[in-house]
This record gives structure tokens, sequence and C-alpha cells, in this order.
């Protein structure tokens, strides 16, 4: 079958240009409405099935062949949108484990889904909203590269796209001019193939027309679009008071600009929400928003050397990352945690520590929990017996030993606890959800020691789950972690090292998430460290007996610490900024895009025979017929070479069986037509020859049969029926 759309030039291109510009105006309509915080998680849908459509179209299949294969495509991609068990790596250095996880995961989050609609409950994962509109704009697309390439019905292939496109702008409540838009494409595609299918026409019946039609006909069309565009456009305002509302701030726009010309200098009112405060992640309750100010809350000076000037022209120097924590948290809750209980200090090993002096300047409100880096020994303050500062100064200064363990020392640590330690920082409520702990036993299989599996763990979470600011709130009695880990669109630094701890915890190493800010960045005038209100941060540390408390860094945002191999080397990395939000990056729907593409030529070699392009009609029924002939001369029943197809049936009809005399009969009338009459067949005339043909095989065998086992040659079909009576049987014709 070949490409059905007009070959004029121009035509052509036209068409595949204006089916691209509706499948991008469908995913940007989409994208903006933003009913999940991953926004634009189905756009790979969007174009995937804009190329699955199109295609199914140029091959052989069916209509209901090609549902079919685009509905569980479709599905596929939705399960690989909702898991990312391909574009995302889950564990770099183990992929096949990787893969492993992300399918576990997939799966029981598909497994709640069918678990809480059979139950009648609400389903609380939007990853079943994200699948269903993957599925739902996939089988849009296809439906337009389907009726438009091999029907040639523009209108027909669009309207799936208008009312899904509809429905999404009336309840998001989105202005129509991307609906507009994507109607103007459809008129003029309606036009464009309307007018290339006249032209079609005139040159089939050789009818002369001019050269200027088509400039006519296209201005004609210009026209009618624009008009049926704007009204379109003007209804809203004609027909709601919400658009007549519009109209009159529309000429309030003077006025407002008229004021602000006469008082500029009239202060605004003060926002009460961008005053900046020293406050940290609440982790009683995981998901509590975090502030976002950019406002200094204090400047940091440290006995580490700056890191270089822009201007220095030395690029690449990395500097050691530390953390201004200020509290430690020990019982998971499920929904959140409580902070540890003040403790005695513990042995620690001065040989993966160094001395760091720090000077705070606290400048924004604060509470009494005062910020230090892990771990102090000294202060102008007060310090707990675990290494915490306090007071109610907001400048103080603290000296303390700061991490600068290698990985080698990590490894050979021992693993013989504290009491204390064990008991407090390996709790676990009994409510966890077994899937939980079987995720965390799949990523720590393999692992032989308490740092690999931390290490594994975080990469494992740094690589899967998208850093979202705006994430959305643990539903009421569900577990946060267990929620965050399979069910949650992505997550902020809470949600990481709550579940990090908990993962950790489940494997029996001890950890804990600890609350205060991020390192900031460093201002070159004042020699310090501008930590800004956005840094509020959450982080891990994990115990390692001899070492203390040794951070780890599972948020995606964050650069993580590096313990290199040798003894002795500080840990390096550049500090990063958080980004506002990551919904779902370039480079990731570029994977999904190439992971798709070769998932679907793979099955299409597979299924190669189905993709080659079929002979003309007239071909085909003529192959069929000699096949039949043949066939039947292998059963014995033969004729000269100068036998005319009717005296072939006329001379054999009484030794076939009604469906093979019926195939036989059907064939010849369609090959006289086409051979001699000159009249192509429709393609359903060949298909339904072959049909009968490929009933009527059992009665060929049986045909060929008696040929083989009788000397006196095949019996026709009332000589067999005869035979059975006890009647003398003859020779066949």
């Amino acid at each position: 079958m070949t490409l059905r759309l007009p070959r004029i030039p121009g035509t052509t291109g036209l068409a595949i240009g204006l089916a691209v510009a509706l499948a991008g105006l469908a995913g940007y309509s989409v994208a903006q409405a933003r009913w999940t915080a991953n926004a634009g998680a189905h756009l790979p849908a969007v174009w995937l099935g804009l190329l699955c459509g199109a295609a199914l179209a140029l091959t052989r299949w069916r209509g209901r062949s090609a549902t079919a294969y685009s509905l569980v495509a479709s599905l596929v991609v939705a399960f690989e949108i909702v898991a990312r068990v391909v574009v995302t790596p889950a564990l770099a250095t183990d992929v096949l484990r990787g893969l492993n996880v992300r399918l576990f995961i997939g799966a029981e989050r598909v497994t709640g889904w069918i678990a809480a609609l059979l139950a009648g409950a609400p389903v609380d994962d939007t990853g079943l909203f994200v699948a269903l509109l993957a599925v739902t704009t996939w089988s849009a697309m296809a439906w337009l590269a389907w009726w438009l390439i091999r029907e040639r019905r523009p209108l027909v292939s669009a309207l799936p796209l208008l009312a899904l496109l509809a429905l999404n702008n009336h309840l998001s409540r989105q202005p129509a001019a991307s609906f507009i838009a994507l109607l103007v494409c459809v008129l003029l595609l309606v036009a464009c193939l309307g007018f290339a299918e006249l032209r079609r026409d005139w040159d089939r019946r050789r009818v002369d027309y001019a050269d200027e039609l088509a400039l006519e006909w296209g201005a004609g069309a210009a026209v009618a679009t624009l008009v049926i565009a704007l009204a379109v456009a003007a209804a809203p305002f004609l027909a709601t008071p919400e658009g007549w509302r519009a109209v009159a701030k529309f000429f309030e726009q003077p006025a407002a600009r008229t004021a602000s010309q006469l008082f500029p200098g009239v202060n605004a009112p003060p926002d009460a929400a961008s005053a900046a405060f020293a406050r940290t992640p609440d982790l009683s309750r995981i998901g509590a928003p975090i502030p976002q100010s950019d406002e200094a809350v204090m400047w940091v000076r440290i006995s580490d050397a700056p890191p270089p000037s822009p201007q220095s022209g030395v690029p690449g120097v990395a500097v050691p990352i530390h953390y201004w924590r200020n509290a430690a948290f020990g019982a998971y809750t499920g929904a959140g945690w409580r902070p540890a209980a003040p403790a005695e200090a513990l042995p620690l090993s001065v040989a993966g520590r160094y001395p760091l002096q720090q000077r705070f300047d606290i400048v924004a409100p604060h509470s009494r929990a005062l910020f230090a880096v892990n771990h102090p020994v000294s202060a102008s303050v007060t310090l707990s017996a675990d290494g915490f500062a306090q007071g109610a100064v907001s400048s103080y200064t603290v000296t303390s030993l700061a991490t600068r363990v290698s990985a080698t020392e990590l490894i050979t640590a021992s693993t013989d606890y504290p009491a204390a330690i064990a008991t407090v920082y390996r709790q676990l409520p009994e409510a966890l959800p077994a899937r939980v702990r079987e995720l965390a036993a799949r990523l720590s299989d393999g692992a032989t020691t308490p740092y690999a599996k931390a290490v594994r763990i975080q990469n494992y979470l740094r690589a899967n789950y998208p850093y979202l600011l705006d994430a959305p709130a643990t539903p009421a009695g569900r577990d946060a972690v267990d929620y965050f880990l399979f069910e949650a669109p992505g997550g902020f630094c809470s949600h990481y090292a709550s579940a990090m701890a908990v993962l950790l915890r489940a494997v029996e190493v001890p950890a804990r998430v600890v609350t205060g800010f991020a390192m900031g960045r460093y201002d070159y005038e004042r020699n310090a460290w501008r930590v800004p209100a956005s840094a509020a941060h959450a982080w891990v540390e994990v115990y390692f007996p001899g070492y203390g408390w040794v951070e780890f860094e599972p948020t995606a945002a964050f650069a993580p610490p590096d313990y290199p191999g040798a003894p002795g080397a500080a840990p390096m990395a550049e500090p990063q900024p958080a980004p506002a939000e990551a919904s779902i990056t370039f480079g990731e729907v570029a994977r999904l895009i190439a992971a798709a593409v070769i998932s679907l030529l793979v099955l299409a070699w597979l299924a190669r025979p189905l993709f080659v392009r079929a002979p003309p009609a007239s071909e085909r029924v003529r192959a069929l017929y000699w096949q039949m002939r043949r066939a039947l001369s292998r059963a014995g029943l033969r004729a000269a070479a100068s036998t005319t197809p009717h005296e072939y049936l006329h001379a054999h009809a009484a030794a076939l069986a009604p469906p093979l005399r019926s195939a036989l009969a059907e064939a010849t009338q369609v090959y006289e037509r086409a051979e001699y009459g000159e009249q192509t067949p429709a393609p359903r005339e060949v298909e339904r020859v072959q049909v009968q043909w490929q009933r009527a095989r059992i009665d060929w065998v049986k045909l060929w049969m008696a040929r083989v086992t009788s000397p006196a040659g095949p019996l026709s079909w009332r000589q067999k029926r005869s035979s059975g009576k006890g009647e003398t049987r003859i020779g066949g014709v």
C-alpha cells in the first residue's frame, strides 16, 4: 500500500507540517494545564503516538489490528513514563539491578492502583492520571495520523484532538489561543487536502483547469479560516459576563498607566511573605513547605581557603562541602520524625577529621538552636553532649572536627555499633509497608559493607526521583516514605533524606536525618558564605564506629560529598544551587523517545512481513487465482494451457465440495474481470477470495488425499456421497 497523500508538489510537505503543528499545540496546551507536578510527562506519548499512527497507516494492517497494536504500544509507553525503567539508570554501576528495581517499583504502583480501584478507595498516586493522559494523547495522535494518511479525511482525523483540547482548556481555564490555533491548522489541513483531491480527480478525468485556481482557492480558504477563528475568539467575550469584564478591564488600563505616571513615588505595601527567617525544614510532617526567599539569613566565615574568584581564571577548582546543621532526628513515625534525645559523646577518630573554625553572623530571626559544622568540639556558646550549638545570640564562633574521611576508611570501618546507636537509629515502625523493606533489600543486594549500601541507596535516590518543590502532600493515613518511593511524582530534601534513612535502617545500618542549611554561595566582597533562606536543607548522616556521623546527600539538586579512595583526602565537590523545579528534562525525553523508537523498530522487524507494501489488487488476484489452479492441479484436476478460467470452472465444478467450488467461482469471476475487463478489483474483493480459499483448504486436502489413495482419480462430490450409500463407484470427471 502506497502513501495515500496526493502526489502534488508542496501538498504532502504542507500536510505533514500541519500535522506536526497539531501535535505540538496539543502537547503544549496539555502541559500548560499543569494537572500534575510533572507537567510535561505526556510529551513523549504525543510524538511517539503520531509516529506509530503514521507507521501503521503505511502497513497492510487493518483497522482492528492497528488499533490493538497502538493500544498495547501506548500502554507500554505509559508504563515507561510512570516507572522510567529504561530512560533513568537506577544504578549506574549495575544496569541490570537498576532495571530490576525500577520494574519492581512500577509493578508495585500498578498493583496499588488496581487494589485501590477494586476496594473503591481513592487512588492517591498521580501516576495513574499521568498514565491515562499518556494513553489518551497517544491514541489521539495515532488516530490523527491513521485517518490522515490511510483514509485522507483530515476533519475526521482531528476530531478527537479537538475534543481533547477543548475539554482540557475548559477544565484548566486556559485562554482560547491554543484551541484557536489548533482549529486554524485543522481548517487549513482540510482546505489543503480538499483542493489536492479535486486536482487529483481533475487530472484523472483529464479536466482542464487554470493554474491560478490554486492561489484563489488558498486565498479563499485563508479568509474563511480567519473569519471562523475570529468568531471563535469573540464568542467568549460576547456570550459570557467574564468576557464583558475583560473588555472593561482593557479600557481601564489607560487609567492605571496614568496613575503610575502621576504617582510614581508612592511606596507599595510591604510584602510580609518576603521576610526572611532562619527556619529549617519541619520534619514532624514530611513534605511541609520549605522557605523560598533569597534573602540572606546568615553569613559564615570559615578557616578553609576561599574558592577561587571567577576573575582569577582558575577553572574546575572544587571546595570542601559543609552543612550548617542545627538538629538531628531519631524516631520515624510514618508521617514524620521526632527529634533525637541528647546523648553522651562517643569516641571519635581524629584521623578522619580536621579542625575547622567558623564564625556565624545570623541576620534573620532565629530560635535557640544554633548552627555548626559536624562535629563541634568548642564554641563561644553552649554545646550539647551530642554536639549541637545552642544559645540566644546571633554572632558566635565554633570549632568543629569536620569530616575528612576516605572511602577506604569507611569501607573497613567496624560494624560493632554502640547499643545507644543501634537501638535509636535503626528504629522503624511496625506498620512500615513491606515493599519498602523489599526495595531496601533489592538495592543492597550484593553490597557487603554499610558504606556500599549507603552509596548505592544514595545514588539510586538521586538518579530516579525528580526534584519538585511543589510535590503533593502525603495522603492521610499513608506512610510518607512509601508514598514518595512508589507513587509521588517527586519531592524535595525532606523526602529524599527520609527515604534514605528509612531504607538504610531497613538493612540494619544506623542512619538519621539532619536539618540546617546548605553551604550557600561565597561572597568575595565580604569574604564569607552568604546563606539565603532558600538554602534550608535536610540530609542524612550515617554512623561509622570510630568515625562518628558521616554526611551523605541523597537529594538530586545538591552535589554529594565525595569520599575518595585515598586516605586523608577531603570530600571535594562543586556546590550547586537547588533548582526551583525539575519536571522532566530534555535529556530524559530524548532517552525515552530513543528507547521507544528502538522498541518499535524491533517490533517492526519481528513483524516485517506485515510492513511490506502490498502489490496492486489486480496482481494479487492474478497470483491468487493461479495459486488455486496449481493446487487443484496437484489434486488431479488438470486442464490444458488453452483452457479459459470459465471452462476450467465448468469442467471441474462437479468434483469440488461446496466451499472449494464457491472459492473457485469467486476467484474466477474477480480474475476474469481484472484480466479481460480491465476493471481493477477492490481490495475487499481480493481479501474475500483469499478468506474463502483459506477456509476451503481442508476440502482441498481431502481432494488431494483421494487422488493419492485412489488409482481412479478423485471422485466428484456427488459421487462420494453416493458411494457412501452403497452405490456403484465411478471415475471422476
